[in-house]
């Protein structure tokens, strides 16, 4: 739908911001005649082969340059309203199958910048923008709790993230307390096992320590069955083993250097099959490495209902999630706009996981932003599930901004999934 001029981009313009790591990244903001867009892009640290490529050579400093000489000449004159259009546009100035030349974080910020700049011109809340009439549902938070890997600066779990989500809250208001309590509980259990627990939290704010995957689990596990019986709300609980961190490609196994053990991709299958079940998983996101399809697809036949997810499987690109959709490798699927630079390229990827079953979850990344824009995308999407920690400012901006668009949609669900 384009909006009669009241959306035609007047202007562009593009500066350096941190994430919440401290590093740079590049924001974007889009005045139309009517409206104004701004985001900023975040960047991951476990980061997928088949993602896009973030910056060109030169960082920052010359996706700004290139901003200047060819992305913004493009874009002023444009219809922000017309997104597949922009997207096209933004494809073209690059030129690449991955946006090596501009950096997907700039491909993003405009993406993005251009949908809030559409939804502010036609005075719409970009949930609206994005999802119209059929966006009602609002997702249940999934948070990381417990974690690890390349999220941990000192040594800490193997696993990189142990995750709770509520199955069935009543609010967005009840759900993010869910986790937020599971959250806060978990201290006084983690310093019963690992008497070198100091407090320390993951870039997510999931708390660090030196426990095992069972040690870890079994005290999450027990503080989710707590809280779910305080609060009248059943808590779920996953894991993110972001495998490809762990797969050695020489010697073809999974290297837990913190337990000191090495596993086969079928020992691999058995140990993630035997932490299913004896925890009582729902999740399991990125158990093997991000080519290994077939391991994905024995696992995801073993252990239902449980959601075996692919990130670095998948990278929010339509052909491999075509190829996993062939060979029935997992049964939802991490949606991340930066992976593939575009706002039209997310969507053609959920559009494909949903006609094909797959569980919808949109991500947050391990640098954020304070942006509240991946809220709106979750619910646009009518994404069941939105991934994007428990704590932390850049986290809490997204998760807040739940209750509100709670508040703006009388007919609003929580999503509920799982439940036995």
């Amino acid at each position: 739908m384009l909006l009669d001029g009241l959306a035609v981009i007047e202007a562009a313009r593009a500066r350096k911001v941190f994430d919440s790591r401290g590093s740079l990244t590049i924001e974007v903001e889009l005045e139309t005649t009517g409206g104004y867009g701004r985001y900023s892009a975040p960047a991951g640290a476990s980061v997928g082969v088949h993602e896009a490529v973030a910056f060109p050579r030169g960082g920052v400093d010359e996706a700004l340059r290139l901003f200047e000489e060819l992305v913004a000449p493009k874009l002023v004159g444009m219809d922000a309203s017309d997104q597949k259009g922009v997207d096209e546009a933004l494809k073209e100035v690059d030129g690449t199958p991955n946006f090596s030349r501009i950096g997907g974080s700039m491909a993003i910020a405009c993406s993005i910048a251009a949908a809030k700049a559409a939804a502010s011109s036609l005075g719409l809340p970009l949930y609206r923008w994005l999802g119209g009439a059929l966006a009602t549902t609002i997702p249940a938070p999934l948070g990381n709790v417990l974690g690890g890997g390349k999220h941990a600066a000192a040594k800490a779990l193997d696993i990189q993230e142990i995750l709770v989500f509520p199955l069935n809250a009543s609010s967005a208001h009840v759900a993010l307390r869910v986790n937020a309590e599971v959250h806060r509980r978990l201290p006084k259990r983690i310093a019963k096992l690992d008497p070198t627990f100091s407090g320390g939290k993951t870039d997510e704010g999931a708390w660090v320590a030196k426990l095992s995957a069972e040690q870890a689990l079994g005290i999450v596990r027990e503080v989710c069955d707590e809280v779910g019986d305080e609060l009248g709300c059943k808590v779920g609980l996953g894991i993110d083993v972001a495998a490809s961190s762990l797969w050695d490609e020489s010697s073809k196994v999974y290297r837990y250097a913190g337990e000191g053990v090495n596993r086969t991709p079928d020992e691999q299958l058995a140990f993630i099959e035997g932490l299913v079940k004896d925890f009582r998983l729902l999740y399991v996101e990125d158990p093997f490495h991000e080519e290994d399809y077939d391991s994905f697809a024995k696992l995801t036949k073993l252990v239902k209902p449980c959601l075996v997810c692919g990130d670095d499987l998948f990278t929010t690109n339509v052909e491999r999630l075509r190829r996993g959709v062939e060979l029935k490798a997992a049964n939802a699927i991490i949606i991340k706009p930066n992976q593939v630079g575009t706002l039209t390229d997310a969507f053609n990827t959920v559009s494909l996981a949903k006609s094909n079953g797959f569980i919808i979850v949109v991500s947050h990344r391990s640098g954020e932003t304070e942006d509240e824009a991946l809220a709106h995308i979750a619910v646009g999407f009518s994404a069941p599930l939105i991934k994007t920690g428990v704590v932390g400012g850049e986290r809490i901006a997204k998760l807040n901004e739940l209750i509100r668009i709670e508040e703006g949609l009388p007919s609003a669900s929580m999503s509920t999934l799982l439940l036995d």
